[in-house]
């Protein structure tokens, strides 16, 4: 269908309408725009305007004596052209952050929280489908130590994502013999895979000999980060689209709850199909992939380029939309914030723990970590040359 263009009063007079219509649910009339909006145009006027917008299909009137309401088109005529993205509150920010703040974790503990983040803040239901993690790359394993012979493994992806598990180390490592086996972790799991890790225990049979027990330790956290972030679909607030009045109808609610229950078709939701695009607005089932009075926006969230989820809002087609941009951006800004955030931690913990580890080392005959790094030279120097190509 070719864009249909109007003059710039039906655009104020269209947009009136849709704003008076997302608030109010109620058909509104050329008495409402004229008092609320535009009290310099005559009603008559704004009648007029109103009878050609209705032959343009952007809406209609449902009763001869009622006021007129936005179809479809006039929705996305709004949101294309008119709409001006408001800001969220202070308070509103503080809140969607100090959430994410609470829920630092993997992957999936924080899709699980931006999805019910989203639904609590727009009062819609709210979608959030964390991308599979088992395809991004490690750049980095690093084993940190602690003063109670523990260490913490420390899993960088091309993503930004960090995997942190304590794990045991031997009664007799040392510091220097922790730092060697870090350096060798990096030579072994760096540039691959996590889908890869199936095939490191033979290289590790090879590689690693007197490390064998640590290494065992980091794929088995390597292997439990792949079982936690395969791709999960979160749905929040499902019943909150009987909230509204278009869904007062039960098989209306009933189709609506059909098809967010079925994963397959939530992820199918908010995949947009163009990962160039920042957000993705459907409007009623003539949109591709949309559902029957309904409007769908979705975002895709990115890390460093690496693609961390997609979320989505679902509402009726009066849908807040200026609301809902602003809470998906903020969810957006937050989410690279809290994973930057510990990504830095982690890091500058490195060099605190180090120090404890070698302080309680102290308390130790130094013979005890002769096992642990009697191989050092041949390790590094082969770590070395690994960094430097």
């Amino acid at each position: 269908m070719a864009k249909k263009e109007l003059s710039e009063r039906k655009q104020k007079i269209l947009t009136a309408l849709v704003d008076d219509y997302i608030m109010s649910a109620e058909p509104v009339s050329s008495k409402d725009i004229q008092s609320k909006y535009m009290p310099e145009v005559s009603s008559a006027t704004i009648r007029s305007e109103l009878s050609a917008l209705e032959e343009m299909g952007f809406i209609e009137q449902p009763h001869t004596s009622a006021g007129r309401v936005p179809l479809p088109e006039a929705y996305r005529h709004y949101v294309e052209k008119f709409m001006d993205r408001s800001n969220l509150s202070s308070t509103d920010v503080d809140f969607i952050r100090q959430r994410f703040q609470n829920s630092l974790g993997n992957v999936r503990t924080l899709s699980a929280e931006a999805a019910k983040i989203i639904s609590d803040t727009t009062n819609y239901t709210s979608i959030f489908v964390g991308q599979n993690q088992n395809t991004i790359s490690i750049q980095e394993v690093k084993l940190v130590p602690m003063s109670n012979k523990k260490a913490v493994v420390l899993v960088l992806t091309d993503g930004g994502m960090l995997a942190d598990k304590t794990i045991d180390i031997p009664e007799s490592a040392t510091l220097e013999g922790v730092e060697t086996a870090s350096r060798i972790l990096n030579k072994v799991f760096s540039g691959k895979c996590l889908t890869d890790i199936e095939r490191f225990p033979a290289e590790i049979e090879t590689e690693l000999k007197d490390f064998q027990s640590i290494f065992n330790e980091v794929l088995t956290v390597l292997k439990s980060y792949c079982a936690e972030n395969g791709q999960s679909v979160f749905v929040e607030g499902a019943l909150k689209i009987l909230d509204y009045p278009e869904y007062t109808n039960k098989g209306d609610a009933k189709k609506f709850l059909q098809v967010i229950s079925d994963d397959k078709c939530v992820a199918e939701l908010v995949n947009s199909g163009n990962h160039d695009i920042e957000y993705s607005i459907k409007i009623g089932r003539d949109a591709e992939g949309g559902i029957d009075n309904c409007a769908i926006v979705t975002a895709e969230y990115k890390i460093n380029g690496q693609l961390l989820g997609q979320a989505g809002v679902i509402g009726p087609e009066r849908m807040d939309y200026k609301r809902v941009l602003s809470v998906l951006e903020c969810i957006r800004q937050s989410l690279t914030t809290v994973m930057n955030d510990k990504k830095t931690t982690a890091k500058n913990n490195t060099n605190k723990n180090k120090n404890d580890f070698a302080k309680d080392e102290n308390d130790v005959n130094g013979d005890n970590g002769e096992n642990f790094s009697e191989n050092k030279e041949e390790y590094v120097d082969g770590s070395d040359s690994n960094k430097e190509d």
